[in-house]
């Protein structure tokens, strides 16, 4: 069993289903429906396929430096496992973009092309090809952008067309959904620290420490709270956003260098989960 849940989280089978949450939240505050098949299905495949690739990618160079990581260990031991989720995801996001508003691929293009810029080296700097997120300070804005692009535009665009794309009520919420997202991966880059260290990649961490990092990521979960009372007023989805933003602001606030993997990896990651849960709950 504890192997399963290993692979379930480390597979990165959670933070697509987390990832998958939050289009359909977007989809629920259109249309006050919980429900798209293809929306969840296309994040969800979508997920799996970066989030694999991006450890397949870093396998070779974690091999040589070395790692302290439960996770990474598990990544080094478990290749096979994460190439079969990869394919899987590309099945599951190939068979629900059919059932998709087809002008959702102008959209696609250039997320799809920073996300795999993000994952697999396609960028050249000098002589060499690198990953977006080796160049440190970029990365965590374009993870942002991203995710605000597929959980928060892309539902809009697959109600409403292109044109749901100037409408400033689309833009408030991917700008509220960027700024969680921002939030939340903050303490990630405090948990890896030390690798980026070795590889010489600057993160807001290492450029503001880490405990101002964890001031910051608190910080933005109020910003956030903030736009949703411009937004919302007080109504109940405001309080379901508050009530999971005021417990993930929490476990923001106890992020460490020093934190297992599971902390971020399934805990901060589920807060997603849970602003989904509260939203559906409370409104």
């Amino acid at each position: 069993m504890r192997g399963l849940i290993t692979y379930f989280v480390f597979g990165s089978w959670w933070v697509a289903i987390c990832a998958a949450s939050m289009g359909l939240l977007t989809w629920y505050e259109l249309t006050k429906s919980w429900w798209n098949a293809p929306i969840f299905v296309f994040i969800l495949g979508s997920t799996l396929v970066v989030y694999n690739l991006n450890m397949l990618s870093g396998l070779k160079e974690l091999r040589k430096m070395g790692t302290h990581s439960e996770r990474h260990h598990w990544c080094m031991e478990n290749e096979l496992a994460m190439k079969v989720t990869l394919g899987i995801g590309l099945l599951l996001s190939a068979i629900s973009i059919w059932f998709l508003n087809p002008i959702i691929w102008l959209l696609m293009i250039p997320l799809g092309f920073l996300a795999l810029a993000y994952a697999a080296p396609i960028v050249r700097r000098n002589a060499d090809k690198i990953r977006i997120r080796e160049i440190g300070l970029w990365k965590i804005f374009i993870i942002a952008i991203v995710w605000a692009g597929m959980t928060a535009i892309l539902p809009a665009v697959e109600l409403l067309g292109w044109h749901q794309v100037e409408t400033p009520h689309t833009w408030m919420l991917a700008t509220e959904r960027a700024i969680f997202i921002l939030a939340i991966t903050i303490p990630f880059d405090i948990r890896d620290l030390v690798n980026d260290a070795k590889k010489d990649v600057q993160t807001l961490p290492s450029v503001l420490t880490w405990q101002w990092a964890v001031v910051l990521s608190v910080f933005l979960i109020g910003a956030f709270i903030c736009l949703l009372t411009l937004r919302l007023g007080l109504d109940g989805r405001f309080m379901g956003y508050a009530v999971s933003s005021i417990i993930a602001a929490v476990g923001l606030a106890f992020a460490t260098p020093n934190r297992n993997d599971m902390y971020c990896s399934f805990w901060i990651e589920g807060t997603m989960l849970l602003q989904f849960f509260a939203v559906l709950l409370l409104a």
